[in-house]
C-alpha cells in the first residue's frame, strides 16, 4: 500500500458534491427564494447583475453553489486551516496531478513563492493575453480571468479577504466573484 507523501501537508480538503448543494437548495426552500427571501437569510444580490455571456440574473443553483464556498471559506478561518484544498464534484484530474500537487505544496513550503491567497488547481482561462509564470514555480502561472473553480488550494490568510470581502451584501457567482476580488476581471 503506498504511505501518503510527507509533502501533502494540507490541513484539510473539502470537496463540494452537487447532491449536497441540491439538499442546501431544499433546506432553504430555494424554490420560494426572491429578493425577501435571500434578505431574510442575510443575502443580497449585486444590483443589476446579469451573467456576462447569456445576460441572464444568477440562477439559484448558483447561489447554492456560491454558498458552499462561503461555507468552506467560514470553515478555514473559524477553524484556522493553514492550507486547504477545495474540489467540486465535477473536478478532472489529469494526469500526475499528485505529483504536480506534491511539487507545489513543497514550492510553498520551502517558500521559494511568493505570498499566496488562492491557486487554482483547474480553471477555465478567459483572458487571450498570455499567463506570466510564478517565479520560482515549476508549475503554477499568475491566474488571468478564468471561470471554475473545480479546484484550488486556500491558505487562512486568502479565506479571511475571502469572508471579509462580504460576498453577501453584493451576491454574485463564485466564477466572478473571485476574479473581481483579485483584480482580474475586466469590467
Amino acid at each position: 500500500m503506498n504511505q501518503p507523501s510527507s509533502e501533502l501537508s494540507l490541513s484539510g480538503i473539502f470537496v463540494i458534491y452537487l447532491y449536497d448543494i441540491l439538499i442546501l437548495i431544499t433546506s432553504l426552500c430555494f424554490r420560494k427564494l426572491n429578493d425577501t427571501s435571500l434578505a431574510d437569510l442575510g443575502i443580497t444580490m449585486l444590483p443589476g447583475y446579469a451573467d456576462p455571456y447569456h445576460k441572464r440574473p444568477m440562477k439559484k443553483g448558483e447561489i447554492g453553489c456560491f454558498l458552499s464556498h462561503y461555507n468552506i471559506w467560514n470553515e478555514v478561518v473559524d477553524n484556522n486551516h493553514d492550507i486547504v484544498m477545495v474540489l467540486e464534484d465535477d473536478v478532472r484530474f489529469e494526469s500526475f496531478f499528485r505529483q504536480k500537487l506534491a511539487t507545489i505544496l513543497k514550492e510553498l513550503k520551502t517558500k521559494t513563492l511568493p505570498a499566496w491567497d488562492l491557486i487554482y488547481l483547474g480553471r477555465k482561462k478567459l483572458s487571450e493575453k498570455p499567463d506570466t509564470w510564478v517565479s520560482g514555480s515549476r508549475y503554477l502561472v499568475e491566474a488571468s480571468y478564468s471561470y471554475w473553480t473545480l479546484g484550488y488550494l486556500l491558505s487562512r490568510q486568502g479565506a479571511r479577504k475571502l469572508t471579509q470581502a462580504r460576498p453577501l451584501s453584493n451576491l454574485l457567482p463564485v466564477d466572478e466573484f473571485l476574479p473581481l476580488l483579485s483584480g482580474k476581471h475586466p469590467e
